[in-house]
């Protein structure tokens, strides 16, 4: 991932700087795997090493929520996925019928990542209890005794010892994702943009890039005309279908008019394009004249209608 590969070069080369030193803290985090809750619900996308994060308590397995467990094996013929329990026993879990499929879980990697004094770090789960909020950041004071000590952004200070859980949902945090980083506001920004990413590369993303700096922002592309041409043609919105609707309904009302030589809704309200005098008024219409003329024939729906949304 882009963001990931920004975060291991500055970090790399701060160290080498000086700026991140000290003795070192290695501990596990989780990344989710941002699975959907269809996929949650097959037993065939988890593997050895996922971990497991239960939301609800399930009494028939065992487990309680916020409950982490780890994979050991999956059974992929009784589309089984057996779990270490809290107490060393192994949990039968089938994630089709319990859990999965109705968003009670989460899965994640896990992967080893590294603390020393100097790093910023941003957390990436909620936690009541300790006052810390999903992307809200913090720095590294020092590292002793095996123990952390965090800066945080509200000025207090916060020591963990390996195997706390909530060294388990942190990051480095010297890049971000646009996502992540929106009501937030730094003196300066370098943002990096893929030019023909096909869905991150909106003018809407790119917008909330450079509005997150107050003096200087700074744009990173691998193609900056092909980044310029694709922000003037994506807007980052979409059409709605109501508005789509109510176009191709007013361009088959107005075939309709054409066809039975009426004017357009449209012309009748704007008036004809050269005018004509008036018909002088009669005093008495024949009978014949004012019998009410018959009904058009309705549009052909059997063809269909083509439109330019002009997109």
């Amino acid at each position: 991932e882009l963001r990931e590969g920004i975060n291991g070069h500055i970090r790399e080369r701060l160290v080498r700087e000086g700026c991140i030193a000290g003795p070192a803290l290695e501990t596990q985090r989780l990344v989710s795997k941002g699975y959907t809750n269809a996929e949650k619900a097959l037993a065939s996308n988890y593997a050895p090493g996922d971990v497991v994060a239960f939301h609800r308590s399930y009494k028939r397995l065992g487990v309680e929520k916020g409950d982490e467990l780890r994979v050991e094996r999956v059974d992929r013929a009784k589309r089984l996925v057996h779990l270490e329990g809290r107490d060393g026993a192994t949990v039968a879990w089938k994630p089709s019928e319990i859990g999965g499929r109705r968003g009670g879980t989460e899965v994640y990697r896990a992967e080893t990542v590294e603390l020393r004094a100097g790093d910023r770090i941003r957390w990436t789960r909620n936690d009541k209890g300790l006052g810390l909020v999903n992307s809200g950041g913090a720095e590294v004071l020092n590292v002793r005794n095996g123990r952390v000590t965090f800066a945080l952004e509200d000025g207090r200070r916060l020591t963990r010892t390996p195997g706390d859980p909530q060294l388990r949902h942190l990051d480095h945090a010297w890049a971000s994702t646009v996502h992540a980083f929106q009501g937030r506001t730094v003196d300066n920004v370098i943002a990096a943009m893929e030019a023909n990413h096909p869905s991150l590369t909106t003018a809407k993303a790119f917008y909330v890039e450079i509005s997150r700096a107050r003096d200087r922002a700074e744009l990173v592309t691998d193609d900056a005309q092909a980044l310029k041409e694709r922000l003037e043609a994506v807007t980052g919105e979409r059409l709605s279908a109501l508005e789509g609707i109510g176009e191709r309904v007013e361009l088959e009302r107005e075939r309709e008019h054409d066809r039975d030589g009426k004017a357009s809704p449209e012309r009748e309200r704007t008036g004809p394009a050269t005018s004509t005098p008036p018909a002088p008024e009669r005093e008495f219409e024949p009978e014949a004249s004012r019998q009410k003329a018959p009904e058009p024939e309705p549009p052909d729906k059997s063809k269909g209608v083509e439109m330019d949304m002009g997109l």
